[in-house]
């Protein structure tokens, strides 16, 4: 008898738990794949050099994985338990022992868990290819990854099904327990519009204050490390996004549906009132719901969206330092041409041109500082004759303008400002220079900024010191020895400036030595001889390919089970919910008008969170950046997650109707 309770009560909520079931078989093949990365022989020769870490971070992030998943198992589990639980009350009113109908719930879940587990195990081997290709892909490494699973993987995956389903089917048995403990109808308190409406408005002025706030945060994160000031933004925009919000659904939502009652508007759309006050309720039930996955959603996009930002940034800044493989100025260009002849490096193009390096003073807004210090100075057809990469990041000047390339102080490159009233040493003043940060032939050739200026105000400047800069495009890199690296160490700086200022830019002076000083200071600048980085850009690369991995992987695992969490809150009515629909179908209301509501409870479920996180999200990113790199990625990623909760919509829709339909033979 027993047997015939738990397979009718596992038939009767066949929908809903095959929805929860994929999802957690998502959940563990992603966990079990996460976990076999660690020991893959594969990964471990294609990374050779990251042997440890990446074992490591593995069962790091694998752990990581499965906590997020058994909290959301028992958050989700207990659904099903509240749906059963005037079936309990009945098996228990029939003569049916509490320990009887406690262990009927503990073998429902071991049973669901059980199925959940071997599907995600069959996932876990099958997907494990395409998941390893899909991260050596994002690592550009061109390695093939094969298959594997070592028995400490087995064993810990057999280890965390059994305490899993162990801990989660004792969980639904004590919530079992307490239902027929408990046997009292919940009294459902209504709160007066007096207090919802004070409680919206508040949380309109949390939000909003929020954003301020965001704004102020990244004005000031470049504080962090000596004030407590972002910190504390940080946590009021926290708790001012999350209680804001809450207030908001709390609050507006329930007041504008009962004012549309209240002004009998519903009454000319066409909406039956009955059906209306049946959606409304709906909505109410699931406010904590609707709050719960909106941010949680915003914490995934924002999660996802940031974490493309700031490779973003690592990768603007990487190319601003280094946009050549191969750099060198005229003390250095002999040795690394004789040194290229004996390789096989195959290069695109050669850049060659000419800088002046001269002293120059101004006061800068961003340290709120005069600076005095020599700055080297590039003429506009020389920069614009180089490959567009090089000025691609950095404002826009014509032929008679200034632009200042300086390193970034601000994420982002935001805290970027023009500078004013640049004096230099036997030319004229500079009036106003835009700003730039990328740097042709890399950051690391300068030992300051550099202005790119008109070229009449070039030839006629005078020059505390000349050089010349050279550059390398090659296909496949420069074939370069370990060798002949070692060897190129010998010139990696090519002279020294001693800069004695003075309190007049004409009397300031500059002195060029080609040993390095005994004792460095402040007035000793170094003029690098060389840059090659081929190996630092490889594993930049192979750095930012796992971090997106891992980012995207636990960003959309995070989507699908917040998704699922809406569908099965929908899916899983209670008897109440289902009589309310009878009720409406005896008192006449027609098939298409209670498929409508149903239509329409879906739609307003999914799509309220869906506008909520997005207008969030998208509030902090323009913020981020003043809407500068709202591009197509961003519209790739919010297009992806409105397409991933509309098809959880669309599920929602088709398996609730048609299990109403079943139920009420319409």
């Amino acid at each position: 008898m027993y047997r015939k309770i738990i397979k009718r009560s596992l038939s009767n909520m066949r929908d809903s738990y095959w929805i929860y079931i994929l999802a957690c078989s998502f959940a563990i093949g992603v966990f079990g794949i996460l976990l076999s990365m660690g020991g893959n022989p594969s990964v471990h020769a294609a990374m050779h050099w990251w042997n440890t870490f990446i074992y490591e971070l593995s069962i790091f992030m694998s752990g990581l994985f499965a906590f997020c998943a058994f909290i959301y198992m028992i958050y989700v589990g207990g659904f099903f338990i509240q749906r059963q639980k005037n079936e309990f009350l009945t098996f228990e009113k029939l003569g049916m022992q509490h320990w009887v109908i406690v262990m009927i719930s503990f073998l429902q879940t071991a049973i669901v868990q059980i199925v959940a587990w071997a599907i995600g195990m069959l996932l876990m081997v099958i997907f494990q290819k395409f998941m390893g290709m899909l991260l050596f892909y994002l690592m550009r490494l061109h390695f093939n990854f094969t298959m594997n699973f070592d028995s400490y993987t087995f064993v810990v995956l057999f280890r965390t099904f059994l305490f899993s389903t162990i801990i989660l089917s004792l969980v639904n048995a004590i919530k079992t327990a307490k239902i027929l403990r408990k046997k009292q109808r919940k009294v459902n308190v209504k709160t007066r519009w007096w207090l919802r409406i004070p409680a919206g408005i508040f949380g309109i002025i949390l939000l909003f204050s929020a954003q301020i706030c965001t704004w102020a945060l990244f004005t000031d994160i470049r504080m962090i490390t000596y004030s407590s000031k972002p910190i504390n933004e940080i946590l009021f925009i926290l708790l001012a996004d999350i209680l804001g919000t809450y207030l908001v659904y709390y609050g507006f939502l329930p007041t504008i549906l009962n004012l549309l009652q209240k002004i009998h508007a519903i009454s000319y759309s066409g909406l039956n009132l009955f059906s209306f006050k049946y959606l409304k309720e709906r909505l109410f039930q699931n406010i904590s719901i609707l709050w719960f996955v909106t941010e949680l959603s915003a914490l995934a996009l924002a999660l996802l969206t940031f974490c493309y930002f700031g490779y973003q940034a690592v990768h603007e800044s990487y190319n601003s330092s280094y946009p050549f493989e191969l750099a060198a100025n005229k003390d250095t260009v002999h040795f690394i041409k004789k040194e290229l002849k004996q390789t096989n490096a195959k290069v695109k193009g050669k850049y060659k041109t000419n800088v002046k390096i001269n002293l120059t003073s101004y006061y800068s807004k961003n340290s709120s500082t005069y600076i005095k210090q020599p700055m080297t100075f590039m003429s506009y057809s020389a920069y614009k004759s180089l490959p567009k990469r090089m000025h691609k990041g950095n404002s826009k000047i014509n032929a008679n303008e200034f632009m200042k390339i300086d390193t970034p102080t601000g994420i982002m490159y935001r805290n970027q400002e023009s500078e004013y009233n640049i004096n230099v040493k036997g030319a004229p003043m500079i009036a106003k220079a835009k700003a730039g940060h990328s740097f042709p032939y890399g950051g690391s050739m300068h030992f300051g900024p550099m202005m790119i200026v008109p070229n009449k105000y070039y030839q006629a400047m005078p020059a505390e010191v000349s050089d010349t800069f050279y550059g390398w495009d090659f296909k496949k890199g420069d074939r370069l020895q370990k060798s002949q690296v070692e060897r190129l160490k010998h010139y990696r700086d090519a002279y020294y400036m001693k800069v004695d200022f003075k309190s007049s830019l004409k009397d300031s002076t500059v002195e060029v030595v080609k040993k390095a000083p005994k004792q460095y200071d402040a007035s000793v600048y170094t003029q690098v001889g060389y840059l090659r980085e081929g190996n630092v850009k490889k594993r930049f690369k192979q750095g930012g390919g796992f971090y997106l991995y891992i980012v995207a992987l636990f960003s959309v695992a995070l989507l699908i089970a917040l998704g699922s969490v809406l569908t099965l809150r929908i899916l899983l009515r209670d008897d109440y919910q289902s009589r309310q629909l009878r009720t409406l179908q005896k008192i006449g209301v027609e098939e298409k008008e209670i498929k409508r509501i149903i239509l329409q409870e879906n739609t307003w479920t999914f799509l309220i969170p869906i506008v909520f996180a997005l207008v969030q999200s998208y509030t902090a990113i323009a913020m981020f950046d003043s809407g500068r790199h709202i591009s197509k990625n961003i519209i790739l990623i919010f297009g992806g997650y409105i397409v991933l909760y509309g098809l959880f919509g669309f599920i929602s829709y088709q398996v609730s109707w048609r299990s109403i339909k079943q139920k009420f033979r319409l």
